[in-house]
Protein backbone atom coordinates (compact mmCIF):
# COMPACT_ATOMS: atom_id res chain seq x y z
CA UNK A 1 0.00 0.00 0.00
CA UNK A 2 2.71 2.52 0.78
CA UNK A 3 4.49 2.10 -2.46
CA UNK A 4 0.90 3.03 -4.39
CA UNK A 5 1.34 6.25 -2.24
CA UNK A 6 4.90 6.69 -3.58
CA UNK A 7 4.52 6.49 -7.14
CA UNK A 8 0.97 8.79 -6.91
CA UNK A 9 3.23 11.14 -4.91
CA UNK A 10 5.92 10.47 -8.04
CA UNK A 11 3.58 10.77 -10.42
CA UNK A 12 2.06 13.91 -9.20
CA UNK A 13 5.76 15.47 -8.40
CA UNK A 14 6.48 14.86 -11.91
CA UNK A 15 3.31 16.36 -12.96
CA UNK A 16 3.31 19.49 -11.19
CA UNK A 17 7.33 20.36 -12.68
CA UNK A 18 6.22 19.52 -16.42
CA UNK A 19 3.39 22.16 -15.77
CA UNK A 20 5.33 24.44 -14.33
CA UNK A 21 7.72 23.89 -17.33
CA UNK A 22 5.00 24.26 -19.58
CA UNK A 23 3.84 27.49 -17.79
CA UNK A 24 7.45 28.87 -18.01
CA UNK A 25 7.59 28.25 -21.44
CA UNK A 26 4.45 29.43 -22.95
CA UNK A 27 4.65 32.67 -20.38
CA UNK A 28 1.15 31.43 -18.97
CA UNK A 29 -0.43 30.54 -22.38
CA UNK A 30 -3.51 28.53 -21.53
CA UNK A 31 -3.76 27.35 -25.06
CA UNK A 32 -0.57 25.31 -24.03
CA UNK A 33 -1.47 24.82 -20.38
CA UNK A 34 -4.66 23.81 -20.24
CA UNK A 35 -4.76 20.34 -22.33
CA UNK A 36 -1.77 19.42 -20.04
CA UNK A 37 -4.12 19.99 -17.19
CA UNK A 38 -7.13 18.03 -18.86
CA UNK A 39 -5.01 15.04 -19.30
CA UNK A 40 -4.31 15.13 -15.43
CA UNK A 41 -7.44 16.16 -13.70
CA UNK A 42 -6.64 12.99 -11.37
CA UNK A 43 -3.62 14.92 -10.16
CA UNK A 44 -5.19 18.08 -9.33
CA UNK A 45 -5.91 17.88 -5.67
CA UNK A 46 -5.18 19.36 -2.05
CA UNK A 47 -1.93 17.14 -2.35
CA UNK A 48 -0.72 18.93 -5.30
CA UNK A 49 -1.46 22.35 -3.57
CA UNK A 50 1.10 21.11 -0.47
CA UNK A 51 3.39 19.63 -3.19
CA UNK A 52 3.69 23.40 -4.73
CA UNK A 53 4.13 24.62 -1.64
CA UNK A 54 7.63 22.62 -1.02
CA UNK A 55 8.90 22.59 -3.65
CA UNK A 56 8.72 26.59 -4.80
CA UNK A 57 9.81 27.13 -1.74
CA UNK A 58 12.78 25.16 -1.57
CA UNK A 59 13.40 25.93 -5.16
CA UNK A 60 13.33 30.08 -4.45
CA UNK A 61 15.38 29.61 -1.32
CA UNK A 62 18.26 28.33 -3.85
CA UNK A 63 17.90 30.64 -6.13
CA UNK A 64 19.75 34.50 -6.73
CA UNK A 65 17.42 37.27 -6.59
CA UNK A 66 16.46 37.56 -10.73
CA UNK A 67 16.07 33.43 -10.60
CA UNK A 68 13.90 33.83 -7.89
CA UNK A 69 11.70 36.88 -9.98
CA UNK A 70 11.37 34.51 -12.65
CA UNK A 71 10.31 31.90 -10.87
CA UNK A 72 8.42 33.45 -8.78
CA UNK A 73 6.59 35.08 -12.12
CA UNK A 74 5.97 31.71 -13.14
CA UNK A 75 4.44 30.57 -10.53
CA UNK A 76 1.51 33.59 -10.11
CA UNK A 77 1.14 32.36 -14.07
CA UNK A 78 0.59 28.80 -12.78
CA UNK A 79 -1.90 30.50 -9.99
CA UNK A 80 -3.51 32.35 -12.43
CA UNK A 81 -4.04 29.56 -14.91
CA UNK A 82 -5.35 26.89 -12.44
CA UNK A 83 -7.87 29.43 -10.86
CA UNK A 84 -9.43 29.89 -13.98
CA UNK A 85 -9.49 26.12 -15.27
CA UNK A 86 -12.53 25.02 -15.64
CA UNK A 87 -12.35 21.37 -15.27
CA UNK A 88 -11.18 19.23 -12.22
CA UNK A 89 -12.83 20.14 -8.51
CA UNK A 90 -13.24 23.81 -7.97
CA UNK A 91 -11.89 23.86 -4.71
CA UNK A 92 -8.80 22.01 -5.38
CA UNK A 93 -7.90 24.49 -7.87
CA UNK A 94 -8.71 27.02 -5.89
CA UNK A 95 -6.59 25.96 -3.34
CA UNK A 96 -3.57 25.28 -5.45
CA UNK A 97 -3.87 29.12 -6.58
CA UNK A 98 -3.92 30.59 -3.39
CA UNK A 99 -0.94 28.50 -2.19
CA UNK A 100 0.66 29.74 -5.47
CA UNK A 101 0.18 33.37 -4.80
CA UNK A 102 1.00 33.04 -1.26
CA UNK A 103 4.49 31.26 -1.94
CA UNK A 104 5.18 33.99 -4.86
CA UNK A 105 4.25 36.94 -2.65
CA UNK A 106 7.43 35.91 -0.92
CA UNK A 107 9.62 37.27 -3.44
CA UNK A 108 7.41 39.47 -5.31
CA UNK A 109 7.27 42.49 -2.29
CA UNK A 110 5.50 45.57 -1.93
CA UNK A 111 8.77 47.46 -1.80
CA UNK A 112 10.00 45.74 -4.47
CA UNK A 113 7.24 45.36 -7.13
CA UNK A 114 4.55 47.64 -6.15
CA UNK A 115 2.22 47.16 -8.69
CA UNK A 116 2.86 43.55 -9.55
CA UNK A 117 2.90 42.78 -6.05
CA UNK A 118 -1.09 44.32 -6.06
CA UNK A 119 -1.63 42.64 -8.87
CA UNK A 120 -0.75 38.83 -6.76
CA UNK A 121 -2.90 40.19 -3.91
CA UNK A 122 -5.92 40.84 -6.05
CA UNK A 123 -5.79 37.50 -7.15
CA UNK A 124 -4.88 35.87 -3.89
CA UNK A 125 -8.20 37.58 -2.69
CA UNK A 126 -10.27 36.78 -5.68
CA UNK A 127 -8.90 33.00 -5.02
CA UNK A 128 -10.08 33.42 -1.52
CA UNK A 129 -13.36 34.95 -1.88
CA UNK A 130 -14.56 32.31 -4.87
CA UNK A 131 -13.18 29.36 -2.37
CA UNK A 132 -15.77 26.95 -1.62
CA UNK A 133 -14.06 24.61 1.14
CA UNK A 134 -13.72 26.28 4.57
CA UNK A 135 -16.13 28.72 6.76
CA UNK A 136 -17.20 31.51 4.08
CA UNK A 137 -16.39 34.16 7.13
CA UNK A 138 -12.64 33.05 7.54
CA UNK A 139 -12.54 33.03 3.41
CA UNK A 140 -13.46 36.82 3.35
CA UNK A 141 -11.43 37.07 6.19
CA UNK A 142 -8.91 36.22 4.45
CA UNK A 143 -9.75 38.05 0.90
CA UNK A 144 -9.48 41.32 3.01
CA UNK A 145 -5.92 40.70 4.99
Amino acid sequence: MMGGNRNTSDAQLKFLLQVLQATADSNGDAEIVYPLLADNTDKINPRLAELLRVVTTTKLAEAEADEAENIAAVIVDFSNLIQQFPLGEKASNSSIAITGYEVALTVITREAFPEYWATTQHNLGIAYSERITGSKAQNQEDAFA
